[in-house]
C-alpha cells in the first residue's frame, strides 16, 4: 500500500478533529468600556469574558474606572469567547491625598498653571508675569473661559514690574493634565494689561484717598457682554486682614478685552455696606432670570452676605435686592440698611475668596472658601443657603499658604463627581495650581 496514502488516512482524522473544535469555537468583539466602572463593564460583558485586572495610577480618570484592555488588545478586536482579557484600571496617583469625611474621596495636585514650573510658563514669561494668585474663572462668549488674576510680578519673590491684576483666555474644558492657555490680555509690546491698574501707592488704614492695588473678585457675562468686578485695597493689614475702601464693576467694551470701562453706579463703598467689599457674581443654573451676588468685606475674618438682580436691570444700582433673611429679598437702600444693621450672613465667619457652583452630582450648591487653615465646601439645598453643611476639602499642612480654591462648574468631569480647583500659594512659590477634588 502507497505510504503516502497510509499517511493521509492517519493525518486525516486529526485535521477533521482540529477543524470540528475551531468550529465549535465561539468568537466575540470587544466592546468600548472606557470610563466605565468595574462594575458596570462586568454587567456590559456579561459572561462573555472574564476579567484580570491591572490598576494604574493617572488622573486621567478617577480611581476605579476602565482605561484601556491590556496586551496590545483593543476595542473591536475579536478574542474567544469566555477567555480572560486583561483590563487597565484608573488608580489614584501615588501623590494623592485621602480626606477623612463623608464629602471628598480624595484630592490630587495635577499641574501648576502659572508660574516658571506650568504648562503656560513660556506665554506667561514673554509676557511679564512670573508670579501671581486666584485666577478666578467664569463663562466668556464662545465657550470660552476668562480667568482673573491679582498682584502679578515679573520677577521671583514679588520682585520686578508688579501689575494689580491681568486676564487669561482658555478653552481648555479637559484639565486631567493641567489648564492650558489660550492667551493673556496684553499691550501691543506683548506684556500683560491690567483690566484697571492700582495706584501703587503707600497704604494707610483710615485714609480712603490713597490706593495700594486693585485686585479681582469675580466676574460674569451678562447679555453678551463681560463685567468684573475688583476690590480697591487702600492698606494691608497682618496676615488675612486688609480694608477695602469699594469694590466696583468694569465692562469690556468689545470682545477683545483690551478695554474696561466703569459701569456707572455699580460701586459700593465701604461706607455704604460694609460686606460688599468683595463681590463675587453668578448665575443660577435653576433661574437664569437672575444674577446673584455673595460678598464679604475686605480680609478673611467675616461672614458672607447675598444679593441679587434681574439680568435685564443689572446696570441698574437701584433694583438690587439684598437678602436678609431665609429668602427675604430688600430692595435698593432700605436692603442696605437693614443689612449693615443686621448682617444676614449665608456663610457664618470665616470667609474668603468666595466662589460658588450648582453641583448636579450633589444636587446641591457648593460654595468653596478658606477657613483657618483648610480650603472648605459648604453645601446647601438653594442658592441662597444658608451654607451649614461644610466639609473640609484641602489643608495647609498639604499646601503650605493656601488660599483661593475657586469653583467653577465647566471645571467638572465624571458627571461632577470630579471637581477641579485653581489653588493659590504664597509659598513655596506665588502661583497657582490646579487640584482635582473627588468626591465620594
Amino acid at each position: 500500500m502507497n505510504k503516502n496514502y497510509i499517511k493521509t488516512l492517519c493525518i486525516l482524522p486529526l485535521l477533521l478533529t482540529i477543524f470540528s473544535c475551531n468550529e465549535n469555537k465561539e468568537y466575540i468583539t470587544l466592546p468600548d468600556l472606557y470610563s466605565l466602572t468595574l462594575k458596570e463593564a462586568k454587567l456590559k460583558v456579561g459572561t462573555d469574558f472574564l476579567f484580570k485586572e491591572n490598576h494604574v495610577p493617572t488622573s486621567e480618570l478617577i480611581e476605579g474606572r476602565i482605561l484601556s484592555y491590556g496586551n496590545n488588545l483593543k476595542v473591536g478586536d475579536k478574542i474567544e469567547k469566555g477567555q480572560r482579557v486583561e483590563i487597565n484600571i484608573s488608580k489614584r496617583q501615588d501623590s494623592a491625598i485621602s480626606m477623612d469625611n463623608d464629602l471628598v474621596n480624595y484630592i490630587n495636585k495635577i499641574n501648576y498653571i502659572t508660574g516658571p514650573e506650568s504648562q503656560n510658563s513660556e506665554l506667561l514669561l514673554n509676557s511679564g508675569a512670573r508670579g501671581t494668585d486666584l485666577g478666578i474663572p467664569f463663562e466668556i462668549p464662545n465657550n470660552k473661559t476668562m480667568l482673573l488674576y491679582g498682584d502679578t510680578f515679573s520677577g521671583d519673590n514679588m520682585g520686578g514690574f508688579w501689575n494689580s491684576n491681568f486676564m487669561a483666555i482658555s478653552s481648555d474644558y479637559n484639565l486631567t493634565d493641567g489648564l492650558k492657555f489660550d492667551d493673556v490680555i496684553t499691550y501691543e509690546n506683548g506684556m500683560i494689561k491690567p483690566f484697571s491698574q492700582g495706584a501703587h501707592q503707600q497704604g494707610n488704614e483710615f485714609n480712603k484717598n490713597v490706593e495700594v492695588t486693585k485686585i479681582p473678585t469675580g466676574g460674569i457675562t451678562v447679555n453678551g457682554t463681560v463685567y468684573i468686578f475688583y476690590m480697591s485695597i487702600r492698606y494691608w493689614g497682618v496676615g488675612g486682614s486688609w480694608n477695602v475702601t469699594y469694590n466696583q464693576c468694569v465692562k469690556a467694551k468689545d470682545n477683545t478685552y483690551s478695554e474696561f470701562i466703569d459701569v456707572p453706579g455699580l460701586r459700593w463703598n465701604d461706607d455704604e455696606l460694609f460686606y460688599a467689599g468683595q463681590i463675587y457674581p453668578f448665575i443660577d443654573p435653576k433661574n437664569e432670570d437672575y444674577v446673584y451676588f455673595t460678598s464679604i468685606p475686605g480680609g478673611r475674618n467675616d461672614g458672607a452676605i447675598m444679593f441679587r438682580v434681574k439680568k435685564d436691570s443689572f446696570e441698574n444700582k437701584d433694583e438690587y435686592e439684598y437678602l436678609i433673611g431665609n429668602n427675604i429679598w430688600k430692595k435698593g437702600s432700605e436692603g442696605i440698611k437693614l443689612l449693615n444693621e443686621n448682617p444676614y450672613y449665608v456663610l457664618s465667619p470665616s470667609v474668603s475668596e468666595p466662589s460658588i457652583m450648582y453641583s448636579k452630582y450633589l444636587d446641591k450648591y457648593i460654595y468653596s472658601t478658606l477657613r483657618g487653615n483648610s480650603i472648605c465646601f459648604a453645601l446647601a439645598d438653594n442658592v441662597y443657603g444658608p451654607y451649614n453643611d461644610i466639609h473640609k476639602v484641602v489643608s495647609s499642612s498639604d499646601f503650605f499658604g493656601l488660599y483661593g480654591g475657586f469653583v467653577y462648574d465647566k471645571y467638572t468631569d465624571t458627571d461632577g463627581q470630579r471637581i477641579y480647583i485653581q489653588l493659590s500659594q504664597w509659598t513655596p512659590i506665588y502661583n497657582t495650581s490646579i487640584v482635582e477634588v473627588v468626591l465620594k
